[in-house]
């Protein structure tokens, strides 16, 4: 490795926190990211953002992270996140139908106004402006722009995964993705 892939993974090892579904330090999507490290850098800089920071709830932000992780058919990413979802309170019904892209029943009302966000930004590349006012009513403007960052932050690193192959940490022993993807 070279001096700045180096100062850059001992940077990112040193901010990453463990969570239920991660160790922390450099492992999963992070570790091909090295190659470039300073997408890797800010990268990471705007994942703890969208980890910590965001005016969501935990669990309405991993409802989003799943929706994004099973719109690039990253089953790790889904995997793992679907395992932060439950810890915050998800629904088991609403991260299977997510999996199966099926519109989840039961949903509370900020649920189901993320989720429609968030399939109508994948499905359109947009919302109407209706879903945009009903969004904004409930949450606020700056809200929405934490939603969008946030789902395209996961799919960037969801597509890092897929394309890179990833295998699961040893921590995950077992795992079993949730849905197949033609490739497999």
């Amino acid at each position: 490795m070279s001096w700045e892939q180096r100062r850059v993974m001992r940077a990112v090892s040193e901010r990453r926190k463990p969570s239920v579904s991660s160790q922390g330090g450099v492992s999963g999507p992070f570790v091909p990211l090295v190659y470039v490290p300073g997408i890797l850098d800010r990268l990471q800089y705007l994942g703890e953002y969208c980890r910590f920071n965001t005016s969501f709830s935990p669990k309405l932000r991993e409802l989003a992270i799943i929706i994004t992780a099973r719109h690039v058919a990253a089953q790790l990413e889904f995997h793992v996140h679907a395992m932060e979802a439950r810890e915050f309170g998800l629904a088991q019904e609403v991260i299977d139908a997510v999996a199966e892209r099926r519109v989840p029943a039961g949903m509370d009302d900020e649920e189901t106004l993320v989720y429609r966000f968030c399939t109508a930004l994948y499905a359109e590349g947009r919302v109407s402006d209706e879903l945009f006012k009903q969004f904004e009513e409930a949450f606020g403007k700056a809200e929405a722009i934490d939603l969008i960052v946030t789902c395209g932050y996961y799919a960037t690193l969801g597509m890092v995964l897929n394309v890179s192959k990833a295998s699961a940490p040893a921590f995950l022993e077992g795992f079993e993705p949730a849905f197949s993807v033609p490739n497999d």
